[in-house]
């Protein structure tokens, strides 16, 4: 129920910042532009402002998506996925290769909350932590379960030296997630190979 809860108001926030503060900043921008000068220093900070606003509305974007993806709400999970797949290998300059034959799936919104944050802490987990450049991810239905298989070429880890000392935190949201979604957890990973993630969850 907390969880649950938790999850409610990361969506009223993340609606709210889409649908209040990024309107507000198009019509501040779009004033701008109507101000009427010839001077060299007023055109300059006009212009130096009105980029500022792009890259407020930009940042705006990336904390509204890491809170509750519009899409996601909007659109449900297998546009969110791939969308956020796009998103971060644009942003982190890697190559993130997805393999989907879901199109849809007939899941509670609750459920499909979890299976994303599930899926972007693998993701988040790839790129901060394994310092990978390469994600191959892969989503398939098999005898009523969604199947997700996330491999990358990153450093790898000692899973149980890493739960042992208490310093697996992303691991540990992973384990959570995947309980609460009463799924089975695959994991293959050493030290310089890499790793790989099986999720099999029942639909």
């Amino acid at each position: 129920m907390e969880v649950e809860l938790l999850e409610t108001e990361r969506g009223r926030i993340a609606s709210d910042l889409h649908d209040d503060l990024g309107p507000l900043l198009s019509v501040i921008k779009m004033n701008l532009h109507l101000l009427d000068t010839k001077d060299k220093n007023d055109l300059m900070i006009l212009g130096k402002t009105s980029t500022h606003i792009d890259h407020i509305a930009k940042r705006l974007r990336e904390i509204s998506n890491n809170i509750m993806p519009y899409t996601l709400q909007k659109k449900g999970l297998v546009t969110a996925i791939t969308e956020i797949t796009e998103l971060l290998a644009e942003g982190n300059g890697l190559s993130i290769k997805l393999d989907n034959s879901v199109t849809d799936l007939a899941i509670t919104k609750e459920k499909e909350i979890h299976i994303f944050r599930l899926f972007q802490e693998v993701l988040n987990n790839a790129i901060k932590h394994a310092n990978a450049s390469e994600i191959k991810i892969h989503l398939y239905e098999e005898k009523k379960e969604l199947n997700i298989l996330i491999k990358d070429n990153g450093c790898g880890f000692d899973k149980e030296k890493v739960m042992d000392q208490g310093k697996g935190l992303g691991l540990q949201n992973i384990l959570r997630r995947a309980g609460i979604l009463k799924g089975k957890v695959y994991l293959e990973t050493v030290p310089g190979s890499g790793t790989e993630y099986h999720f099999r969850i029942p639909l």
